[in-house]
């Protein structure tokens, strides 16, 4: 009989090599110690965020790990969670693992989380209650962009480095400076082991110097796309001193003033689902309250009142001169949905076009709240 629980850590090792053999089988060759290392790299402890599907001689046929974190939007702490490394080993296909893995992990957290986020087939994990959601601009920028913005020498003064030097000297002082930059941001989740959050799918965290001093950071997947990034002359900069034809600089919807900057000198830019995220709300009044107070500290929203139970949870939400109150009931009359017809309103941009929101409830709520720019850096997955 197949045992369901959670990973001991001298399964640890256990835990690694199924990742590895099944990714790879069905993909391309993986190593999640190189690929996750804040997870992978951290030890046996880390046993304790996999739920294991173990046959009777002891082998593992599946795992699932959920990764505890702690997201920041609109001066709220959100109980997050991260789901990843979902592995099913080839000749145990079919036989319900990862139904039920998933399912311990959804009950198991059903109190102590607020949201969960994945990347993942959508239909796949619509079946657990995620919707997809996220959405980022990414921008384009070429050589002739900035041969005709910065003219010769204006961008001497940036320079660029590893932010973490390979004899790890002064890695503490940068570790500090990138987790101070984080936290600037107005969402972000909390990093406690900054350097190999950096590494994440083979990111590289590049120093911005400008005059001697250090002023940012950027964070490349792949030699042209950059995911974290300030100062767009440091971004013309970098292109230029690396002689690349372009960069891809990809940014969260919110961040307006980046992205008026880069639309005044990139040459094109789309605005896109971030991948395939995709995310299971458990709390909807805490979710709705930070992530509404950062959309409107920083794309604006108007003021109004909607009264709802969503997915049996009553709230009233109030957004006044800017400021927004979220309370834990509702009028009768409230506006009624179940769980996806919730997470397709609040997360989907295209919500108020579609069925499955019945169109009078678009009536009672300001057209610019939803959906809620919930976003997920690469360094955080």
């Amino acid at each position: 009989m197949t045992e369901y629980r959670l990973a001991k850590p001298e399964e640890w090792e256990d835990c690694i090599e199924l990742a590895n053999y099944v990714f790879s089988t069905a993909h391309r060759p993986h190593d999640f110690e190189q690929l996750i290392p804040r997870v992978y790299q951290a030890g046996p402890e880390m046993a304790r965020i996999h739920r294991v599907a173990v046959a009777e001689n002891g082998r593992l046929r599946a795992e699932i790990a959920v990764l505890p974190q702690q997201m920041a939007a609109g001066g709220k702490l959100l109980r997050a969670g991260y789901v990843g490394s979902v592995s099913v080993h080839p000749k145990a296909r079919g036989e319900g693992h990862m139904k039920r893995l998933l399912g311990d992990w959804i009950t198991d957290l059903e109190g102590t989380c607020d949201l969960l986020a994945l990347d993942g087939q959508r239909q796949r994990y619509a079946y657990f209650g995620f919707t997809p959601g996220s959405e980022k601009y990414t921008f384009y920028l070429d050589v002739a962009n900035v041969r005709h913005t910065w003219k010769n020498g204006e961008l001497s003064a940036y320079t660029f480095a590893p932010l973490f030097p390979e004899n790890g000297e002064a890695d503490e002082e940068a570790a500090a400076f990138a987790k101070k930059l984080n936290e600037e941001k107005p969402l972000y989740v909390v990093r406690e082991d900054v350097k190999a959050c950096l590494k994440t799918f083979g990111e590289q965290a590049i120093a911005i110097w400008k005059n001697g001093e250090r002023i940012g950071y950027l964070a490349l997947c792949g030699g042209n796309q950059v995911v974290e990034q300030d100062f767009v002359p440091a971004l013309a900069a970098y292109l230029k001193e690396n002689a690349l034809d372009f960069l891809f600089i990809s940014i969260p919807v919110y961040e307006t003033g980046k992205a008026a900057a880069l639309s005044e000198v990139c040459e094109s830019f789309t605005k896109e689902r971030c991948g395939s995220a995709m995310y299971r709300i458990f709390q909807f009044a805490d979710v709705i309250e930070a992530m509404l107070t950062m959309k409107a500290e920083t794309m604006g929203i108007s003021d109004g009142t909607w009264f709802a139970v969503l997915e049996g949870q009553p709230l009233t939400v109030t957004v006044k001169d800017g400021t927004v109150t979220v309370t834990r009931e509702a009028h009768p009359g409230a506006d009624v949905l179940n769980r996806e017809q919730a997470q397709e309103l609040l997360l989907s941009p295209l919500a108020s076009k579609g069925s499955k929101v019945p169109s009078e409830i678009w009536k009672n709520i300001p057209s610019d709240w939803f959906p809620l720019p919930l976003y997920c850096a690469t360094a955080d997955e």
